[in-house]
């Protein structure tokens, strides 16, 4: 009996203890399990939404870089037109200052040889009258006072056709 008794008290002890576990285990499933399975499925749910918002945003971040890169590429572009017209621009205004300065040039050297040409002319005019009243004095000097103002004028003109003509 002795033996019985120990596998009895043996027996019931772990009856009880099976009772207890499943009875644990009921009340695990009842109350806690389904809140520990909420938790994580709400957890499982947070990290699904974060990691697609994770993706949008990474998506997002990829048509902003082409965007950016597009808007850099059109301001390089404009960048380029603006720095070429600009030098286009430069080059035409200074082939046109070029062009007006060798114009005014030009004119002023044809206005110069003009006013030489004048001077020159107005400067033998001026030589041939003071010749000529230079060879009607000396004549008078010569001829004495015997000349009248007829002949005097023909006196000078004769006199300045002879400066006028080469010499042979």
């Amino acid at each position: 009996m002795i033996a019985s008794a120990g596998l009895l008290s043996a027996n019931g002890t772990l009856i009880a203890e099976a009772v207890a576990f499943l009875l644990m285990v009921g009340i695990l499933w009842r109350w806690v399990y389904p809140r520990v399975i909420q938790m994580a499925e709400q957890r499982e749910r947070a990290i699904e939404a974060g990691l697609q918002q994770a993706q949008e945003a990474e998506k997002r971040l990829a048509d902003v870089r082409v965007q950016v890169e597009e808007l850099l590429e059109d301001a390089r572009t404009q960048a380029r037109e603006i720095a070429d017209r600009a030098h286009r621009s430069a080059a035409a205004e200074a082939e046109l200052t070029r062009a007006t300065a060798r114009h005014e040039a030009k004119l002023f050297a044809e206005q110069a040889r003009t006013d030489i040409a004048a001077e020159r002319e107005r400067a033998l005019r001026e030589l041939r009258t003071q010749v000529g009243a230079l060879v009607v004095a000396a004549a008078a000097r010569v001829l004495g006072d015997a000349m009248d103002a007829e002949t005097h004028r023909k006196l000078i003109d004769r006199s300045l056709q002879s400066l006028e003509e080469p010499p042979r």
